[in-house]
């Protein structure tokens, strides 16, 4: 994963942990929105038709179903709790941001991309797969790195201190399974995190 990727994970940490500020959401550039653009930049670059085509077609979509199971699981931090259980009413009524990756942006997506290393050491996926999906997710971190400034928020939201209150756990996904959603032909795995403690639900 690219240094300033860390640097703003790290920031982002702080933001969150130590000055109890949020990302504002629903998200300016939603998940969505970044992976729908990658795909876009990085699809005439391979052949029509060949497996790496298709490689990049899984990997993008098994990002999308899994951030949209394991983000209520994994992903976030306790202080962002009130805003998940906002959000997760939001989808039952509104068409425009119905899941999480259409309400959360690249903030949270760093933030899966930098669990995967320790996600793929549970599974039982082989070394070939594993290496395929590095090298899709080292090119797309890679992307990502240089156009931070289109999809990452310049500046966190300090919430009222009724929406700070409350820790209620709404996440109602069933069972995550890694090797569901990443099948054994798009695996890998992005480069380890900065030595900051990782995010874990309430």
């Amino acid at each position: 994963m690219p240094d300033h990727i860390k640097a703003a994970l790290v920031d982002d940490w702080e933001n969150v942990t130590k000055n109890q500020q949020l990302v504002p959401l629903p998200h300016r550039a939603p998940v969505e929105t970044v992976l729908d653009d990658y795909l876009a930049f990085e699809r005439p670059r391979r052949e029509e038709g060949s497996a790496s085509l298709d490689i990049l077609e899984e990997t993008v979509a098994g990002l999308r179903e899994y951030f949209n199971k394991c983000l209520g699981r994994i992903l976030l931090y306790r202080f962002e709790r009130p805003q998940y259980i906002e959000m997760h009413e939001l989808w039952g009524t509104d068409d425009k941001h119905k899941s999480p990756i259409d309400t959360y942006g690249a903030e949270h997506l760093c933030r899966l991309l930098v669990s995967l290393p320790e996600l793929i050491s549970q599974t039982n996926m082989d070394q070939q797969s594993v290496n395929r999906l590095r090298d899709e997710l080292t090119k797309l971190t890679a992307w990502l790195g240089k156009n931070m400034v289109t999809y990452f928020v310049s500046e966190y939201e300090t919430p009222n201190q009724d929406g700070a209150q409350g820790t209620k756990d709404a996440d109602t996904d069933s069972d995550t399974d890694f090797e569901d959603v990443f099948q054994p032909r798009r695996v890998g795995r992005p480069k380890a995190k900065r030595g900051r403690p990782r995010r874990r639900g309430a």
